[in-house]
Protein backbone atom coordinates (compact mmCIF):
# COMPACT_ATOMS: atom_id res chain seq x y z
CA UNK A 1 0.00 0.00 0.00
CA UNK A 2 0.83 3.52 -0.66
CA UNK A 3 -0.10 7.35 0.51
CA UNK A 4 -3.06 7.57 3.46
CA UNK A 5 -3.52 4.19 3.45
CA UNK A 6 -0.36 3.01 4.23
CA UNK A 7 -0.32 5.74 6.73
CA UNK A 8 -4.14 4.66 8.14
CA UNK A 9 -2.31 0.89 8.40
CA UNK A 10 0.47 1.66 10.33
CA UNK A 11 -1.65 3.72 13.35
CA UNK A 12 -1.11 2.63 16.98
CA UNK A 13 -3.75 0.91 18.48
CA UNK A 14 -1.96 0.38 21.76
CA UNK A 15 -3.41 3.98 23.82
CA UNK A 16 -7.01 2.83 22.73
CA UNK A 17 -7.22 1.73 26.71
CA UNK A 18 -5.62 4.38 28.23
CA UNK A 19 -7.60 6.63 26.09
CA UNK A 20 -11.14 4.64 27.10
CA UNK A 21 -9.97 5.39 31.19
CA UNK A 22 -9.00 9.07 30.49
CA UNK A 23 -12.18 9.54 28.56
CA UNK A 24 -14.65 8.07 31.23
CA UNK A 25 -13.27 9.76 34.12
CA UNK A 26 -13.55 13.23 32.28
CA UNK A 27 -17.57 12.17 31.92
CA UNK A 28 -17.85 11.15 35.16
CA UNK A 29 -16.80 14.89 36.14
CA UNK A 30 -19.86 16.33 34.75
CA UNK A 31 -22.37 13.38 33.82
CA UNK A 32 -24.53 15.96 32.03
CA UNK A 33 -22.48 18.06 30.11
CA UNK A 34 -22.92 17.16 25.82
CA UNK A 35 -20.39 14.64 24.30
CA UNK A 36 -18.90 15.95 21.42
CA UNK A 37 -18.02 14.28 18.37
CA UNK A 38 -16.89 14.20 14.29
CA UNK A 39 -17.33 11.98 11.81
CA UNK A 40 -16.08 12.45 8.28
CA UNK A 41 -17.10 10.77 5.24
CA UNK A 42 -15.22 10.79 1.70
CA UNK A 43 -15.68 9.25 -1.63
CA UNK A 44 -12.53 7.17 -2.57
CA UNK A 45 -9.41 8.89 -3.59
CA UNK A 46 -10.04 11.95 -1.61
CA UNK A 47 -7.81 13.03 1.38
CA UNK A 48 -9.92 12.25 4.19
CA UNK A 49 -6.89 10.69 6.15
CA UNK A 50 -5.06 14.03 5.59
CA UNK A 51 -8.10 16.17 6.98
CA UNK A 52 -8.98 14.53 9.95
CA UNK A 53 -5.18 14.04 11.05
CA UNK A 54 -4.49 17.70 10.10
CA UNK A 55 -8.16 18.69 12.15
CA UNK A 56 -7.64 16.75 15.64
CA UNK A 57 -3.72 18.58 15.33
CA UNK A 58 -5.39 21.83 15.36
CA UNK A 59 -8.45 20.99 17.58
CA UNK A 60 -6.01 20.08 20.01
CA UNK A 61 -3.68 23.21 19.65
CA UNK A 62 -7.22 24.96 20.15
CA UNK A 63 -8.26 23.02 23.70
CA UNK A 64 -6.64 21.80 26.33
CA UNK A 65 -8.91 18.66 26.04
CA UNK A 66 -7.72 16.36 23.98
CA UNK A 67 -9.00 14.68 21.13
CA UNK A 68 -8.60 11.40 19.14
CA UNK A 69 -8.53 10.16 15.81
CA UNK A 70 -10.16 6.38 14.88
CA UNK A 71 -10.01 5.31 10.84
CA UNK A 72 -11.81 2.43 9.52
CA UNK A 73 -8.60 0.10 9.85
CA UNK A 74 -8.25 1.06 13.07
CA UNK A 75 -12.24 -0.25 14.45
CA UNK A 76 -10.93 -3.42 12.02
CA UNK A 77 -8.40 -4.55 13.98
CA UNK A 78 -9.85 -3.70 17.43
CA UNK A 79 -13.11 -5.60 16.59
CA UNK A 80 -11.00 -8.40 15.54
CA UNK A 81 -10.94 -11.90 17.41
CA UNK A 82 -9.02 -15.01 17.63
CA UNK A 83 -11.52 -16.52 15.36
CA UNK A 84 -11.91 -13.33 13.50
CA UNK A 85 -8.51 -11.55 12.41
CA UNK A 86 -8.97 -7.87 11.15
CA UNK A 87 -7.73 -8.83 8.09
CA UNK A 88 -11.09 -11.34 8.09
CA UNK A 89 -13.18 -8.42 8.62
CA UNK A 90 -12.07 -6.09 6.09
CA UNK A 91 -12.08 -8.76 3.63
CA UNK A 92 -15.87 -9.42 4.85
CA UNK A 93 -16.78 -5.61 5.01
CA UNK A 94 -15.89 -5.20 1.37
CA UNK A 95 -18.30 -7.75 0.00
CA UNK A 96 -21.94 -7.13 -0.62
CA UNK A 97 -24.50 -8.84 1.82
CA UNK A 98 -25.62 -12.13 -0.19
CA UNK A 99 -28.41 -14.53 -0.38
CA UNK A 100 -26.43 -16.99 1.62
CA UNK A 101 -26.10 -14.17 4.22
CA UNK A 102 -29.70 -13.60 4.26
CA UNK A 103 -30.52 -17.51 4.61
CA UNK A 104 -28.69 -17.34 7.89
CA UNK A 105 -29.45 -14.23 8.86
CA UNK A 106 -33.37 -14.73 8.29
CA UNK A 107 -33.63 -18.34 8.99
CA UNK A 108 -31.38 -19.10 12.04
CA UNK A 109 -30.83 -15.78 13.88
CA UNK A 110 -30.70 -17.11 17.36
CA UNK A 111 -28.24 -20.01 16.55
CA UNK A 112 -25.91 -18.56 14.07
CA UNK A 113 -24.82 -15.32 12.08
CA UNK A 114 -23.56 -14.32 8.69
CA UNK A 115 -20.31 -13.06 8.50
CA UNK A 116 -21.27 -10.01 7.03
CA UNK A 117 -23.43 -9.57 10.20
CA UNK A 118 -21.29 -10.38 12.81
CA UNK A 119 -18.65 -7.76 11.03
CA UNK A 120 -21.02 -5.23 10.72
CA UNK A 121 -22.47 -5.06 14.33
CA UNK A 122 -19.00 -5.29 15.86
CA UNK A 123 -18.31 -2.02 13.59
CA UNK A 124 -21.60 -0.32 14.85
CA UNK A 125 -21.09 -1.48 18.74
CA UNK A 126 -17.08 -0.06 18.20
CA UNK A 127 -18.37 2.99 16.90
CA UNK A 128 -21.24 4.09 19.38
CA UNK A 129 -18.85 3.10 21.93
CA UNK A 130 -15.98 5.62 20.58
CA UNK A 131 -18.82 8.11 20.30
CA UNK A 132 -20.12 7.13 23.61
CA UNK A 133 -16.78 8.43 25.08
CA UNK A 134 -16.59 11.62 22.78
CA UNK A 135 -13.65 14.48 21.72
CA UNK A 136 -12.97 11.74 18.45
CA UNK A 137 -12.91 11.97 14.95
CA UNK A 138 -13.75 8.54 13.14
CA UNK A 139 -13.08 8.41 9.95
CA UNK A 140 -15.35 6.22 7.65
CA UNK A 141 -16.90 3.08 8.62
CA UNK A 142 -20.62 4.62 7.90
CA UNK A 143 -20.44 6.06 11.44
CA UNK A 144 -22.00 9.38 9.80
CA UNK A 145 -24.88 6.70 9.42
CA UNK A 146 -24.67 4.71 13.29
CA UNK A 147 -24.72 8.18 14.71
CA UNK A 148 -27.46 9.65 13.09
CA UNK A 149 -30.37 8.92 15.57
CA UNK A 150 -28.56 9.56 18.77
CA UNK A 151 -29.84 11.47 21.90
CA UNK A 152 -29.30 14.92 20.52
CA UNK A 153 -29.34 16.13 24.49
CA UNK A 154 -26.59 14.14 25.17
CA UNK A 155 -24.18 13.87 21.68
CA UNK A 156 -23.26 16.54 19.41
CA UNK A 157 -22.28 15.35 16.04
CA UNK A 158 -20.76 16.61 13.66
CA UNK A 159 -20.79 15.03 10.36
CA UNK A 160 -18.57 15.89 6.88
CA UNK A 161 -18.31 14.56 3.82
CA UNK A 162 -15.75 14.95 1.22
CA UNK A 163 -16.52 14.81 -2.37
CA UNK A 164 -14.69 15.32 -5.51
CA UNK A 165 -14.82 14.91 -9.67
CA UNK A 166 -14.48 11.65 -10.85
CA UNK A 167 -11.04 12.82 -13.14
CA UNK A 168 -9.56 14.62 -9.62
CA UNK A 169 -9.68 11.58 -7.46
CA UNK A 170 -8.74 8.90 -10.44
CA UNK A 171 -5.26 11.13 -11.02
CA UNK A 172 -5.04 11.42 -7.13
CA UNK A 173 -5.16 7.28 -6.88
CA UNK A 174 -2.40 7.15 -9.96
CA UNK A 175 0.01 9.08 -8.36
CA UNK A 176 -0.66 7.69 -5.18
CA UNK A 177 -0.32 3.90 -6.03
CA UNK A 178 1.86 4.26 -9.26
CA UNK A 179 -0.81 2.92 -11.90
CA UNK A 180 -1.98 3.04 -15.05
CA UNK A 181 -5.13 4.67 -16.31
CA UNK A 182 -6.67 1.50 -16.73
CA UNK A 183 -5.68 0.23 -12.85
CA UNK A 184 -6.43 3.41 -11.16
CA UNK A 185 -10.24 3.02 -12.87
CA UNK A 186 -11.00 -0.31 -11.80
CA UNK A 187 -9.33 -0.02 -8.71
CA UNK A 188 -11.84 3.45 -8.23
CA UNK A 189 -14.79 1.79 -9.22
CA UNK A 190 -14.32 -1.34 -6.99
CA UNK A 191 -12.97 0.98 -3.59
CA UNK A 192 -15.90 3.11 -4.20
CA UNK A 193 -18.83 0.62 -5.16
CA UNK A 194 -17.57 -2.12 -1.63
CA UNK A 195 -17.93 1.34 0.76
CA UNK A 196 -21.25 2.03 -0.94
CA UNK A 197 -22.67 -1.17 -0.79
CA UNK A 198 -21.40 -2.10 2.75
CA UNK A 199 -22.86 0.29 4.54
CA UNK A 200 -26.29 0.44 2.27
CA UNK A 201 -27.04 -3.46 2.49
CA UNK A 202 -27.30 -2.95 6.81
CA UNK A 203 -28.39 0.49 7.39
CA UNK A 204 -30.41 0.60 3.36
CA UNK A 205 -29.04 4.54 3.35
CA UNK A 206 -27.13 5.90 0.69
CA UNK A 207 -23.57 7.44 2.15
CA UNK A 208 -23.85 9.58 -0.48
CA UNK A 209 -27.02 11.85 0.83
CA UNK A 210 -25.87 15.30 1.05
CA UNK A 211 -28.68 15.67 3.93
CA UNK A 212 -26.64 12.99 6.18
CA UNK A 213 -23.88 15.81 6.72
CA UNK A 214 -23.69 19.20 8.21
CA UNK A 215 -21.17 20.54 5.39
CA UNK A 216 -19.78 18.63 2.18
CA UNK A 217 -16.35 20.09 0.72
CA UNK A 218 -15.13 19.70 -2.82
CA UNK A 219 -11.58 18.35 -1.81
CA UNK A 220 -10.55 19.28 -5.59
CA UNK A 221 -10.49 23.00 -4.47
CA UNK A 222 -10.03 22.71 -0.64
CA UNK A 223 -6.97 21.22 0.52
CA UNK A 224 -6.59 19.57 4.15
CA UNK A 225 -5.57 22.61 5.93
CA UNK A 226 -8.22 24.81 4.62
CA UNK A 227 -10.91 22.15 5.72
CA UNK A 228 -9.62 21.79 8.45
CA UNK A 229 -9.49 25.39 9.53
CA UNK A 230 -13.12 26.07 8.11
CA UNK A 231 -14.27 22.53 10.20
CA UNK A 232 -12.77 23.96 13.78
CA UNK A 233 -14.39 27.84 13.18
CA UNK A 234 -17.17 25.85 12.36
CA UNK A 235 -16.70 23.56 15.68
CA UNK A 236 -16.34 27.40 17.36
CA UNK A 237 -19.75 29.01 16.15
CA UNK A 238 -21.75 25.80 17.64
CA UNK A 239 -19.88 25.02 20.58
CA UNK A 240 -18.61 21.84 19.77
CA UNK A 241 -15.61 22.20 21.48
CA UNK A 242 -15.13 21.55 25.39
Amino acid sequence: MRGSDEKEARIDLSYYRDWVSKREKVIEKDKKKTVNFITISREFGCEGFELAEKLVEKINAAKGTPWSLFTRKMIEEACATGAMEAQDIHAISEKRWTFKDWFVDALVPRYLQSGSSVVFLRMRNMILNLVDKGNCVILGGGSQILTQNLDPKKFHGLHIRIVASYSWRLNRIENIYNLQREEAENMLRARQDARDRFIADFTSLNAADDSLYHVVFNNARNTPEMMADLILEYMKIVKALD
